[in-house]
Formats: structure tokens, C-alpha cells, sequence
């Protein structure tokens, strides 16, 4: 996802301020994050549950590499992150499913932020799924106010008749900052394989809330599902993801 425990507060800005801090970490700053996916199918709780830890470092002060393991890294409202701590045969068939590296650029700042991003995922091992996203981060933010997207288009390098089809992923956040050092967003969106762009697409509806809970500690919690509408609906496949992130510059 790309609000709360994604972003790193630069100096002169207010750490307490989630919903305003930057699309990426100031030069030599750490942001270290572990998900907890679980499933919540009624008759198959918790099957699967990954485990999946990403972090990102401040290469230079516009520029933010990370290394990226779970679905929330990539917009995701799943279970089928690394490490498959409860395998599934569905989403999570393998203990360890793949990675990637996450590169951001700032290119604009502001109430008005931009940052062009570029992923290069394994989206599994077996079989091989290699593929990029292009894509950016952008965020609007007033008051307490913000409206985050991270628009993607996701092209794969082998195997699509696999399953590793080109893609299109359109998150949206609407994020409100009731008190200090909190924040709750209503999460939505559209993704779908290109290829069944007209009648396969997904409209994803979840619930987020961060809180920074000390000054290098943010928690988080987002439940929802991925396929709530569109032709391709299921209401019955939720998944609650807990985490927890430390940032900071060592």
C-alpha cells in the first residue's frame, strides 16, 4: 500500500503527520516493515498466512531502493506474500514465493507529490514469474486530508501463458488524520490481466489504519478484499494484514 508505513518523515516535517509524509525516505534513513497476511475465507481461517518482511533504503535525498516480499509492497490485498508461514495450495502453495526491488524517484514535493516507481518482482519460482511494474505514486494532501493512488502497469518477462499476464493496477486511498499520529483510509481500486480487461476486472475494498506508536515505530492493520466487486467478485476471500515498521536514519 502506499500510505502510512510506506512513507519516511524528512526533518522538517512533523513525524506525527502520516498522511503528508514523503513518497520517499530522506538520504541514509531506513524503513524496515513486517506484514502479517492472513486469510479470512470463512471454513479456511488463517490457510494461508504469510509472513513477509520489506525495506526500503535513502539511496540519495530523491531517491528510495527497497527490497519488497509482500503483497502490501505491491498493492495487494492477498496472502500469497514470502514466507508462506501456512501454505495454501490457492495463493501460497511454496514457503518462499519470490521478491523484488523497488526503486523510487521524487519528482515533485508538496501538498501536490509525485514519484515515478519502478518494481522488478518474481511473482513465483514454480512456475518462473519475473516481471516490472511502471508506474507512480502520487498524493494530494490538505489538512488532514489526502488521496493517494499507485497506478501501475505490470509487464511480465516470461511465461505469461503461465499466468504471468500483462496487468494494469489502479489502488486509490481516500486517508483521513483524526488525531496526531494517527490515520485511517478507505481503500478501492481496479486491476485486471489485460488480456480480460473488459469482463475479468477486480474492484478491491479494505479498511486501513497506521498509528505511530513511538518515534521510530508505526503500526498497522488493513482487512478488506481484493475482488469485492466487478465481474469477477468474491466476498468471500477477506484477509486482515497486520504491520509493523521501524524508521529512522542508524
Amino acid at each position: 500500500m502506499a500510505t502510512g508505513l510506506d512513507a519516511q518523515a524528512q526533518p522538517e516535517a512533523s513525524p506525527d503527520d502520516l498522511i503528508a509524509r514523503p513518497l520517499v525516505l530522506e538520504a541514509g534513513a531506513l524503513d524496515v516493515r513486517l506484514t502479517l497476511a492472513i486469510n479470512l475465507q470463512p471454513r479456511a481461517i488463517a490457510e494461508p498466512t504469510a509472513l513477509s518482511p520489506d525495506a526500503w533504503w535513502g539511496v540519495l535525498p530523491r531517491l528510495t531502493l527497497g527490497l519488497i516480499h509482500s503483497d502490501a509492497s505491491l498493492d495487494q490485498i492477498a496472502t500469497s506474500g514470502s514466507l508462506c508461514i501456512r501454505p495454501s495450495t490457492s495463493t501460497c502453495a511454496h514457503r518462499y514465493k519470490g521478491s523484488g526491488v523497488d526503486v523510487r524517484y521524487s519528482a515533485v514535493e508538496g501538498p501536490f507529490a509525485l514519484a515515478p516507481r519502478l518494481r522488478a518482482v518474481i511473482r513465483d519460482t514454480d512456475p518462473f514469474k519475473p516481471a516490472v511494474t511502471l508506474g507512480a505514486l502520487v498524493r494530494w494532501a490538505h489538512g488532514r486530508f489526502a488521496i493517494t493512488g499507485d497506478p501501475y502497469l505490470r509487464l511480465p518477462l516470461a511465461n505469461a501463458p503461465l499466468g504471468n499476464r500483462f496487468a494494469i493496477d489502479l489502488p486509490v486511498w481516500f486517508a483521513v488524520q483524526p488525531a496526531s499520529g494517527w490515520m485511517i483510509a478507505l481503500r478501492s481500486g481496479f486491476e485486471s490481466d489485460l488480456v480480460v480487461l473488459r469482463d475479468g476486472g477486480h474492484l478491491a475494498f479494505a479498511l486501513d489504519v497506521a498509528a505511530r506508536a513511538t518515534d521510530h515505530i508505526d503500526l498497522g492493520v488493513e482487512g478488506g478484499w481484493t475482488s469485492l466487486l466487478g465481474p469477477q467478485h468474491d466476498a468471500r476471500h477477506a484477509t486482515i494484514m497486520l504491520a509493523a515498521g521501524w524508521h529512522g536514519v542508524p
